[in-house]
């Protein structure tokens, strides 16, 4: 399956060469877009900075997508997913920033109902939203966004149980695939919201997954956030479902055997690899502690592997997002370095976030991947 970078020229606001990662990577009949802040290039000082309140941050975010899917012969109505990632000083402004979505397509964006990521910051601090999105149609994969515990009249059901919105949510998922003629059983990608309040609970929530995901798990990551979009939602999960045939990628088998999530599921020529942490799931330790490019070297490490034995290479990665705790963000430069060192060119689609924290306070860094098959 071919990849190819999609590169707008000209593109106003930076020079887009001196990153690694692409603006988009056109693959499986869908054009990947990295995630865009309002970051433009300033003249006077000579960085690239971001100004103006969410508004207008908002509307330079779309600006710049829309030129990159220009560039890719799409435009906005071709977005199949959308993802909006506001931070905690942003998300007073919410309404705001939601109101400068293409205006004709209202609270929708090409039909697709957006994911809100409440964050605590973004790579660029002085940015309040960044957008990513997905245009074009990838055969047989359905996004289910944002599923939070809320009922048709708009009640939180089962308030104050953690375990039990879990629960609910994940049956919601199903019901809402049961449109497209699937069910959970087709489920390849799962990315789990909670609080840092309910880290404790988390494992609680493995008979649910076991008993509705299993036995063919999908990938997984699970973020702990600032927030959720919904004040009384403990949990908030967006999912991802394929008609093709799944195949679980049998990395450390013995050791994934136990848990309720695994390493990377193929379907339908795309590679979903779960967040990848710098845990050493053999030596049952965290790497690198507290050394945010260590880890990121071995979690790209895991990454390689990961596409090796799935038949794939880590050059075929069309999209990462990494989610990056706060005592990390000090240090992300480094994440660069590690990107430029491994990765293949053209470089992947990514996003980057700064979360509450991770399920072990020892990570600094998550990353969540897909590549393409060839």
């Amino acid at each position: 399956m071919s990849r190819k970078e999609i590169a707008p020229e000209p593109f106003p606001w930076l020079d887009t060469s001196r990153y690694s990662f692409s603006q988009g990577i056109e693959a499986a009949g869908a054009a990947w877009l990295a995630g865009h802040t309002a970051g433009a290039y300033d003249a006077e000082t000579g960085r690239v900075s971001v100004r103006g309140d969410g508004a207008e941050q908002a509307s330079v975010c779309w600006a710049k997508v829309e030129a990159v899917l220009d560039a890719a012969g799409r435009d906005i109505s071709a977005c199949t997913e959308v993802t909006e990632y506001i931070t905690v000083a942003g998300a007073p402004e919410r309404d705001v920033i939601a109101g400068e979505r293409p205006h004709s397509l209202g609270s929708t964006v090409g039909g697709v109902r957006p994911s809100t990521f409440i964050v605590e910051a973004l790579v660029r601090p002085e940015a309040l939203v960044e957008v990513e999105v997905v245009a074009g149609q990838v055969d047989g994969l359905v996004h289910i966004p944002q599923v939070l515990p809320v009922d048709d009249d708009g009640s939180v059901v089962l308030p104050g149980d953690f375990v039990g919105q879990c629960e609910w949510a994940l049956e919601e998922a199903g019901r809402r695939l049961e449109r497209h003629g699937m069910d959970l059983s087709h489920v390849v990608r799962v990315v789990q919201q909670t609080t840092p309040a309910t880290r404790r609970q988390y494992n609680d929530t493995g008979e649910a997954r076991r008993r509705l995901l299993g036995p063919q798990f999908p990938s997984s990551t699970g973020l702990l956030m600032p927030e959720l979009p919904h004040s009384d939602a403990l949990v908030a999960l967006d999912v991802w479902a394929s008609a093709h045939p799944k195949t679980v990628v049998p990395y450390q088998a013995e050791v994934y055997s136990s848990l309720t999530f695994s390493p990377a599921v193929e379907a339908g020529g795309l590679l979903f690899i779960s967040g990848t942490t710098a845990f050493n799931m053999s030596a049952g330790e965290t790497v690198a502690e507290g050394d945010i490019g260590g880890q990121a070297e071995f979690v790209y490490g895991e990454i390689a592997t990961i596409c090796e034995m799935a038949g794939t290479s880590i050059d075929n990665l069309v999209k990462t997002v990494e989610y990056v705790t706060p005592d990390g963000v000090d240090g992300y430069r480094a994440v660069g370095e590690v990107r430029q060192s491994v990765l293949g060119r053209p470089f992947p689609a990514s996003t980057g976030v700064v979360v509450s924290g991770l399920l072990s306070r020892r990570w600094l860094i998550e990353v969540e991947a897909i590549a393409s098959m060839p």
